[in-house]
């Protein structure tokens, strides 16, 4: 199949028809998607699956009306919930918790579904220890492949602060990186980026879309039986894949990574084999910022997976 074919079989997309008015979404879903019984439109619509025109509606009970677009993800059947139990807590306050993120996981809802996703385990979390309608912020986000800290307000008298300093960039994340070929001992990249529909690309000179971004680049160890080095990457900007993209550019991509590093066929021919099915090696192992209502320094370290510790 094609990527094209791929993506067009990825959802189904209608428009609701003047017989269809006044139908609840579950209805619609069960009229128009013969394969679906009650019971499987229920958990379409729950898992975040199906958007009336833009919005994601997870009422199976909505009414439509003639003419709005709905568009259906049937991935989210499959979607896995994420334990609320199995957060692992770095940092617990009133106002905010940094959470270790497992690698694989998303931060916030994919398109496709909401399911398994940290913020809605950290609100199912919080519903179980008794929060009345929970408040989750979300000030930042990491890579779905990656692994580590990633920092969420629970009060929204935190959010506003939070936000202003990771958009001033004066709160410090610093990540563990695994590369193949060779890094210098240190080096700053300075590329800026522009977002593409894939993610992000280095910006041509003059592109009035493009956005600054400099990731500073030290490498810890080398590991030459196969080929890679160990650097740790801090952030003055926080652009979308900008650890991964800078490092591509540099000749360096980041382990795991397919999207700006080769493609498992590329490697797979220079003899690589087996190891491209290796995930993303990033890790968010630190950050440090101002207490959002206090003022006071706060610094958050996660315990460094195997790959990422130094010989």
């Amino acid at each position: 199949m094609s990527a094209v074919s791929a993506q067009a079989a990825a959802f189904k997309r209608f428009r609701i028809i003047p017989q269809e008015e006044g139908m609840t979404l579950r209805n619609v879903l069960l009229r128009r998607m013969r394969k679906l019984d009650r019971e499987r439109a229920t958990k379409l619509v729950l898992a975040g699956g199906v958007y009336i025109n833009r919005l994601r509606v997870r009422l199976p009970q909505v009414r439509v009306a003639p003419g709005e677009r709905i568009t259906v993800y049937p991935e989210a059947l499959d979607a896995e919930p994420l334990d609320p139990q199995s957060l692992s807590f770095v940092l617990r306050s009133e106002d905010f918790v940094i959470l270790d993120k497992p690698p694989g996981v998303p931060v916030t809802p994919r398109r496709e579904t909401a399911v398994g996703c940290l913020s809605e385990a950290l609100i199912h979390r919080l519903e179980a220890e008794g929060v009345t309608r929970p408040y989750v912020g979300v000030v930042h986000r990491l890579d779905r492949g990656a692994s580590g800290l990633v920092l969420f307000t629970i009060r929204d008298i935190a959010n506003k602060s939070l936000h202003k300093q990771f958009v001033e960039h004066s709160v410090r994340r610093r990540y563990r990186v695994r590369v193949r070929g060779q890094a210098p001992e240190a080096i700053t990249c300075d590329a800026a980026l522009v977002e593409r529909k894939s993610g992000v690309a280095i910006a041509d000179a003059g592109d009035p879309n493009a956005q600054s971004a400099r990731t500073h680049f030290r490498r810890l160890a080398r590991f030459e039986d196969v080929g890679e080095d160990l650097l740790e990457a801090e952030l003055e900007t926080g652009r979308t894949h900008q650890i991964r993209a800078h490092a591509a550019h540099l000749g360096f991509p980041v382990v795991g990574d397919h999207r700006y590093g080769p493609s498992p066929e590329t490697s797979a021919e220079a003899g690589r084999g087996e190891r491209e099915i290796e995930p993303l090696r990033l890790h968010a192992y630190r950050l440090d910022f101002e207490h959002p209502l206090s003022g006071e320094a706060v610094s958050a370290e996660s315990a460094l997976p195997d790959w990422a510790t130094t010989p």
